[in-house]
């Protein structure tokens, strides 16, 4: 069965560069779902990059919320992004492109 997602995406009262100086990109995955997300993936948006798994095989149970790392992300900044659940639903954002240099958190709700 195909569960449907709606998107929302915070953002934090202060903006820091901090993550860029570092040649990584942090953001905090919140899942307010009824469901665990057991990947999180990030795909760079110019298509060029590799796609990179997030939680790395540590599942972000509902209500849960924790900080990703996209390694080496800093000079890239839009991402597309695919939640994976338990239950095998997918959300897969196509059409938006989501700006991690100026988004601190990504919020997933039903």
């Amino acid at each position: 069965m195909r569960r449907h997602f709606m998107l929302a995406v915070a953002t934090l009262c202060s903006f820091s560069v901090t993550p860029a100086l570092a040649g990584n990109l942090s953001v905090t995955l919140e899942n307010e779902t009824e469901g665990m997300i057991v990947k999180f993936f990030a795909t760079p948006a110019n298509g060029k990059g590799q796609r990179q798994e997030l939680l790395n095989k540590h599942g972000l149970g509902k209500g849960k919320s924790r900080k990703l790392t996209l390694v080496g992300g800093s000079d890239i900044c839009e991402y597309r992004v695919r939640a994976v659940f338990e239950d095998s639903a997918e959300y897969e954002n196509l059409s938006d492109k989501i700006d991690f240099c100026e988004v601190d958190t990504y919020t997933i709700e039903d």
